[in-house]
């Protein structure tokens, strides 16, 4: 009989305290931790595995993935987390789209636009946390910028990091911006996806990772299969034209910039969801440099002036 009333003793207790406590529910521990910040989940997403590189090191032939870990971890510890301590190890992370909207910067800051709150754990613990603005540019829970933490252009930040040299390739620093639109379709023609990445900037290989991000992943790794790059069967430039009259765009980012009308004529692999078809096609460049010192890159590509 003692026995007995010992082991409805230690159940009641057991009982009393997962009330009183609650057992760990991730999505309600999730929506406490943004709360705390002014942010809440529009509703619950579910978690991944996502393996922490453990070099953070970039180079100029495949995507910035090292840039990625560097900015969101600099963005978390702006919050007291350091993902630095969990490289190489693989953990749990989660997007949330918020009910809160954010408004824009510069001539954009009278229009407000959708966030996404990341969150990494191991284990039950939270060891990383930020916003994707726009669900692109990332910055911290307490909505600071990297431009905001450091007092100065991102493109500084970067190049603070090593980034920039890391991005050197032998093969394009040197070339012209002409020569450099070549290399990219040369780089089209021959498959060579190395190539391609070198003639492009870092501000657009940044804004790749995040273009057109399949569910469940944090990051790209490559171009997507409909992308110009991976579509193209072959290219041939029929002309390059700068446009004399280009008045570049304020951007603290770009330390100089020019824009080319490039007439290709293309075969595309598929022209299923493409805004592009088959035949001679009009492409608009600019190629920029980042810096004083830097070599010219592609900083964009559009169909229209």
């Amino acid at each position: 009989m003692k026995k007995f009333l010992i082991f409805v003793c230690i159940a009641l207790t057991i009982f009393l305290t997962a009330c009183s406590g609650g057992q760990f529910n991730v999505y309600n521990d999730d929506t406490k931790f943004l709360l705390k910040y002014g942010f809440s989940p529009e509703k619950e997403s579910p978690y991944f595995d996502v393996t922490i590189p453990s070099d953070w090191k970039i180079q100029s032939t495949s995507m910035p993935v090292g840039l990625y870990w560097t900015e969101v971890n600099f963005l978390s510890r702006d919050i007291g987390y350091n993902i630095e301590k969990y490289k190489g190890k693989t953990v749990k992370a989660v997007i949330y789209r918020l009910n809160e909207k954010l408004p824009g910067q510069g001539e954009s800051s009278k229009y407000t636009y959708p966030v996404n709150a990341v969150i990494l754990r191991d284990g039950e613990n939270i060891i990383g946390a930020w916003l994707e603005f726009n669900a692109s540019t990332p910055l911290s829970l307490k909505k600071n910028y990297i431009e905001t933490l450091t007092e100065r252009p991102w493109i500084d930040w970067v190049a603070s990091h090593g980034f920039l040299k890391q991005m050197s390739s032998p093969s394009t620093d040197k070339l012209t911006p002409e020569e450099l639109i070549y290399a990219y379709f040369n780089g089209i023609n021959k498959g060579d996806k190395g190539l391609i990445y070198s003639t492009l900037s870092i501000d657009v290989l940044h804004d790749m990772l995040y273009i057109n991000r399949p569910a469940k992943i944090l990051y790209n790794t490559d171009f997507e299969s409909n992308s110009l790059e991976l579509n193209t069967k072959s290219a041939t430039v029929l002309s390059i034209d700068e446009n004399k009259s280009y008045v570049p765009s304020k951007n603290r980012n770009i330390y100089e910039s020019k824009e080319y009308k490039v007439t290709v004529n293309i075969t595309l692999k598929s022209e299923d969801n493409v805004s592009i078809r088959s035949g001679r096609n009009t492409f608009f460049f600019i190629i920029a440099k980042s810096t004083k010192d830097s070599p010219w890159k592609i900083e964009s590509i559009g169909t229209g002036p």
